[in-house]
């Protein structure tokens, strides 16, 4: 039956990525190799990435200019390996707040600051010299809080602010929203959200609801998003609505780990990004890359796809002041753009003339791409783990349509097992990936 319901998924998967034109992403900038999380641009342009590190507290935080050049901000963030998860957690994301400050968001871990809310003052950056949790101005102690409540775990994960500047904290440890009175510098419980039961045959008997983020909204309400627990039942993702009041409601339905929310400059409308799609379940988890989206909603309940089939697994993503789209691509340590508001260029790769076949394939796959302008070319073919099986490199091509062909071995010359696997290919700074069904 797990079998069954990978191959029904990444069916489907493989019907919208053929029939579906998509904005091509370009690379804006890469080499994140210690848990790429988080993304935020400041007013001048700059792009703020956090990585929560390899689990040796060496979270770090760096800014990307408008032209793509990185300066590391900061270093030696909590950073912590879970032995039983086998994920790393710690620094989440950095946030910019008023009077030239940030906030550095800290999550479950071992460290002394974990579970904590971080104010650093960018002033105190000298570019060249990476500032420390020596740096750290003040200590916002929220897990100390979330435990004297009575919960075993706290996770704070994303935050946001009202109009008073009151902090209201996801937090996917405790399933809670919390305040956090910006005049008192106090903390509440605002709403804890419920356990459902699990359909499946496998898992535990009831599945966390694993609250995301808060969104507020213009009137004072909320938004709140969700990732769901073990066992990441696709489609049992909700965003919620929650009231004055505090009555929650559901706002939108069907959707598969959601880690983040955004209102889109552009249009006001609610966007939301599914962190990725939970395959077969076995001894670790297996989140099948390519399957990260960002979905825009709108307030008559339709909905559109901006940015699919991102080649892994994406935790985070933000707009620029004009609307264009950032996504971070935590497999790949990469931060993609979406030009989807306008665009000065055409982008070298076009995306509807890219076709793969034949897919499945029980040898060898043809890629077939069209190069709108010259640009180097590569392909790099991966396991759903990210790691690289085979690379081909055609270098320097001109304009015009080109096939490339996987003939299904590995790096050392031998046959590929059977399975799933994502292809990547390169034009210049232009990225399109897909997936290829190996019988």
């Amino acid at each position: 039956m797990k079998k069954t319901v990978q191959l029904t998924i990444i069916a489907a998967w493989l019907c919208m990525s053929a029939l579906s034109a998509q904005t091509v992403p370009t690379v804006f900038a890469s080499g994140f190799s210690q848990g790429l999380t988080g993304i935020e641009i400041d007013d001048q342009g700059n792009v703020w990435v956090t990585e929560n590190g390899t689990g040796n507290d060496d979270g770090r935080i760096t800014i990307i200019d408008p032209e793509g050049n990185q300066q590391l901000f900061m270093t030696g963030l909590p950073s912590t390996f879970i032995q039983a998860t086998g994920e790393v957690v710690g620094s989440y994301r950095t946030i910019q707040r008023p009077d030239n400050k940030v906030l550095v968001i800290v999550g479950e871990g071992s460290s002394d600051l974990s579970e904590t809310l971080l104010i650093v003052d960018k002033t105190d950056f000298v570019p060249g010299t990476p500032l420390t949790l020596d740096d750290v101005e003040k200590i916002i102690h929220h897990g100390d809080y979330v435990h004297a409540q009575g919960f075993v775990q706290s996770n704070p994960f994303h935050v946001d602010w009202d109009a008073e500047g009151n902090m209201y904290i996801a937090d996917s440890g405790a399933n809670s929203v919390v305040r956090w009175d910006a005049a008192t510098e106090t903390h509440s419980i605002v709403k804890t959200l419920d356990r459902f039961p699990n359909p499946l045959p496998f898992g535990p008997p009831m599945v966390d609801p694993v609250p995301t983020k808060v969104l507020v909204k213009a009137d004072g309400s909320f938004y709140i998003s969700q990732l769901t627990g073990f066992p990441f039942i696709q489609g049992a993702a909700n965003v919620y609505n929650l009231d004055a009041a505090n009555n929650m409601s559901v706002y939108a339905s069907g959707f598969s780990c959601l880690t983040d929310m955004a209102f889109d400059p552009s249009d006001d409308n609610l966007c939301v990004l599914q962190y990725g799609v939970f395959g077969e379940v076995g001894e670790a988890l297996n989140f099948i890359l390519g399957t990260a989206s960002v979905v825009k909603i709108f307030p008559n309940g339709t909905r559109q796809t901006i940015a699919e089939s991102i080649g892994g697994l994406a935790p985070s993503f933000t707009f620029d002041a004009a609307g264009n789209l950032y996504v971070v691509d935590l497999v790949f340590g990469q931060v993609l753009k979406y030009d989807i508001v306008s665009s000065t260029s055409e982008p070298v790769i076009a995306p509807a003339s890219t076709r793969v076949y034949p897919n499945p394939t029980a040898d060898g796959v043809n890629i077939t791409y069209t190069l709108a302008q010259g640009a180097p070319v590569s392909v790099g073919i991966y396991d759903l783990s990210g790691r690289l099986v085979a690379q081909m490199n055609p270098g320097e091509q001109l304009a015009g349509t080109y096939d490339i062909r996987w003939d299904g071995t590995h790096a050392s010359g031998g046959k590929a097992p059977a399975g799933s696997y994502i292809y990547r290919l390169t034009a210049g700074k232009s990225l399109v990936s897909g997936l290829i069904q190996k019988l």
